[in-house]
């Protein structure tokens, strides 16, 4: 079961998980003492894809009716023997959270979501993203593509929110209900991570390569009355064709206001 890592920087103030799965707690007999109120810290949290994608959903958006994406799948799935060399014991196991879908418009959101806990309540918090993933797009290689090339016109985007992300339709258009941009410009609730294509690769693909992208910019995003929030990772494509990539694994820092 893959779960979230999470460090404080006050580590003796309590211990915080992800959210996602388990039963509900067992009735109260007593009424517990009130609990002093809780002290907003800075939380950095790690998913690591590799051991596994449990709590994490899977939803496309951006596109209209007639347009919906195909070749849609997703999973958790052995990497390209390749890439097992690379790994050099940075993960627990080689493979990923795989995510393929086909863009039958000229833009498709491809995301997954998950909601975190520990947050104070009503705290305003700036989230900054780390994303690790392997692809075989290549970067500023010149290739060509109906929409501009895969390495170079898929977007990866990271976004936040209170509310739950969801997809809705909008006339005869499928949305995200939150901010999240359009490809390489950042929405109010979204930063842009950086184009998907990794260096050193060919347009002709059969290599794969592990990259990473750092947000310079963060998102403001305030935790709800049970001090949860929603992330959001993906890829925001122009590239008119079909798209894969593994995520590997995610970092978000959250500093508090």
């Amino acid at each position: 079961m893959q779960k979230f890592t999470i460090a404080l920087a006050v580590a003796s103030v309590l211990a915080l998980t992800a959210c996602g799965g388990g039963g509900s707690s067992n009735p109260q007999t007593t009424t517990p003492p009130q609990a002093a109120p809780a002290q907003p810290v800075a939380i950095s949290m790690t998913a690591d894809f590799t051991k596994g994608i449990d709590g994490w959903t899977v939803g496309m958006a951006d596109y209209g009716q007639g347009g919906e994406p195909s070749e849609a799948a997703y999973g958790y799935m052995t990497l390209p023997q390749q890439l097992y060399g690379e790994l050099n014991g940075q993960f627990g196991s080689a493979a990923g959270f795989y995510l393929i879908s086909r863009n039958n418009s000229d833009d498709l959101l491809t995301f997954v979501k998950r909601q975190l806990s520990g947050f104070v309540p009503g705290v305003k918090y700036k989230l900054s993203f780390k994303l690790k993933y392997a692809t075989d797009a290549a970067a500023d290689a010149g290739c060509a593509g109906v929409g501009g090339s895969r390495g170079d016109n898929v977007y990866m985007i990271a976004a936040a929110s209170s509310d739950e992300p969801k997809v809705v339709k909008e006339d005869n258009d499928y949305r995200l209900n939150i901010d999240h941009g359009n490809q390489n410009q950042a929405g109010t609730q979204s930063v842009v991570l950086g184009t998907q294509g990794a260096p050193g690769l060919s347009c002709d693909g059969g290599k794969w390569a592990i990259t990473s992208h750092k947000s310079d910019d963060t998102v403001t995003v305030t935790a709800d009355k049970a001090g949860k929030l929603w992330v959001v990772l993906g890829t925001d494509s122009g590239f008119e064709s079909t798209n894969a990539l593994y995520l590997l694994s995610a970092t978000i820092d959250a500093t508090p206001q």
